[in-house]
């Protein structure tokens, strides 16, 4: 797609910002769908702490216990 000017940049912009409008406007956000979404997010998070919380430690790896090993000279 070719470079746009930054009258037409802006103007594509104002254009994308009145259509938005008015697809709000005749689609508006029902209270109600806003608190099934808020309801939805909620139990997701609330199981995830649920799970986080229920989780065991893991006991560290061999790996990390190990000391280094000592220079040549």
């Amino acid at each position: 797609m070719a470079e746009l000017s930054q009258k037409d940049q802006f103007a594509l912009h104002e254009f994308s910002v009145r259509y938005r409008a008015g697809l709000a406007k005749q689609h508006p956000t029902t209270e109600q769908s806003l608190d099934t979404v808020r309801e939805a997010v909620r139990e997701q998070y609330e199981q995830e702490r649920a799970e986080e919380s229920n989780r065991k430690p893991e006991p560290p790896s061999a790996a990390q216990e190990r000391e280094p090993d000592a220079p040549e000279a």
